[in-house]
């Protein structure tokens, strides 16, 4: 019986890997910009939050910023002002190294 529901299981969380993966294949662009914003940027910033506003930027770069920092490509920390949040972000050596090679793809 349980058994059963393992394979169930198993077989619904690989499904969730595969469409991971074609999104991730689908959305490569997107990744190969951010890696290349940053690395002109030497310090890129993401607002989280501003007073009085909705920061629209953080919806469009939050899941693959996340997958960036899991895979050690950047790293972020936060920072605050007085009436604002960030994130600031920058190339680790790994994301260095991947940008040189982004850089000299045609």
């Amino acid at each position: 019986m349980s058994s059963d529901l393992l394979k169930t299981l198993h077989k619904v969380a690989e499904e969730d890997c595969e469409s991971r993966m074609v999104a991730i294949d689908k959305g490569i662009g997107s990744y190969k910009s951010l890696i290349l914003q940053i690395a002109e940027a030497k310090k890129w910033d993401l607002r989280v939050w501003v007073e009085g506003q909705e920061p629209n930027d953080l919806k469009k770069y939050e899941k693959a910023l996340s997958m960036l920092e899991r895979g050690n490509i950047i790293k972020g920390k936060m920072k605050y002002t007085h009436r604002s949040a960030y994130r600031e972000y920058e190339l680790t050596k790994k994301g260095e190294e991947l940008a040189k090679k982004l850089q000299e793809e045609p």
